[in-house]
């Protein structure tokens, strides 16, 4: 039974890394490709494979896109917004991409403020931005 236990969480661990990976663009700058519900073990491994890849490239940008996930409520975006803190502590900027119209209308009836978080409604327009403040 220990085995099998073993086994599963092994399993598990494998599925949380490849569930939030940190896909590097360029020398400096990384994108987080989320899709689908994000619950707090997920936002948990999110906030772990930001700052353990990020540190591990040596990036300067890492860009959360989130046009694969459904909704946002509170919970996750609080720990997007911890994750951007976190990242900014140890030196990369983070950015989100992705933000759709509902879930903009969320975020904002939920009383949200990303007023010190860049934004982009695309992966592309993030893209250019953190390209453009490179160089």
């Amino acid at each position: 039974m220990k085995d099998y236990a073993d086994k599963i969480q092994s399993a598990q661990y494998a599925i949380d890394e490849l569930s939030i990976p940190v896909v590097r663009i360029t020398k400096e700058i990384g994108v987080i490709p989320l899709v689908g519900e994000i619950d707090t073990h997920r936002a948990q491994i999110l906030l772990e494979n930001a700052l353990k890849q990020g540190d591990a490239y040596k990036l300067r940008w890492l860009i959360i896109d989130l046009s694969a996930v459904p909704i946002i409520d509170t919970m996750v975006a609080d720990q997007l917004f911890k994750v951007i803190t976190a990242l900014k502590l140890i030196g990369i900027d983070g950015v989100l991409s992705g933000i759709r119209p509902e879930i903009s209308l969320t975020m904002v009836q939920l009383g949200i403020k990303s007023n010190d978080i860049v934004t982009f409604n695309s992966l592309y327009g993030a893209l250019d931005y953190t390209n453009f403040r490179i160089q």
